[in-house]
């Protein structure tokens, strides 16, 4: 599976993507807002052998692509899709951008390609996204995708040696479908 937009391509995963993932994941900055600091080596390598794994998965309710920039097709984030409960048809997205990279619009854009694949060739009702409520950034971008806050899970995230909120957005079809 593949999606393009002006700037981007989201592809699968390779092996050989390994070293620029791991440069991503290797990064406190990648994971400041995580419960997990930095990724060991290992749980790198295990995503990545995931997401080729399930990419052959029929029905594939689990989409993880590698986030390119054009020309380049050097991995420079990662994005979700992955069904979370299916008697809601309702999916949960994520995404994940090289440092150096932020404040650039890429996660916003390939989020909107996800989600316009979610809705136009999935069927999806209704997808969610998660995120500790001090990463602004993160929730900014559920903003300008269309996302509502739904709610906030107080202190539900051990992060940093204290007790956080996560907030907690969704976007049904409908309202997809009348921002288009």
């Amino acid at each position: 599976m593949q999606l393009e937009t002006d700037r981007l391509v989201l592809r699968e995963f390779y092996e050989s993507d390994y070293p620029a993932l791991r440069a991503i994941e290797s990064l406190a900055e990648t994971h400041h807002y995580e419960q997990v600091a930095i990724p060991a080596e290992e749980m790198t390598r295990s995503y990545l052998l995931n997401a080729i794994t399930r990419a052959a998965e029929q029905p594939r309710v689990d989409f993880r692509l590698a986030l390119t920039i054009r020309p380049a097709d050097d991995v420079r984030g990662r994005i979700k899709l992955q069904r979370l409960r299916p008697e809601a048809a309702e999916w949960e997205i994520g995404w994940v951008m090289h440092k150096n990279d932020w404040g650039k619009g890429y996660a916003t854009e390939a989020a909107g390609a996800m989600l316009g694949f979610a809705f136009s060739e999935l069927g999806v009702h209704r997808v969610v996204a998660f995120c500790n409520a001090l990463n602004t950034a993160s929730y900014r971008v559920m903003e300008k995708l269309g996302m509502q806050r739904d709610g906030l899970l107080r202190q539900s995230l051990w992060w940093n040696g204290q007790w956080v909120d996560e907030c907690v957005y969704a976007i049904l079809e409908r309202d997809w479908k009348q921002q288009e």
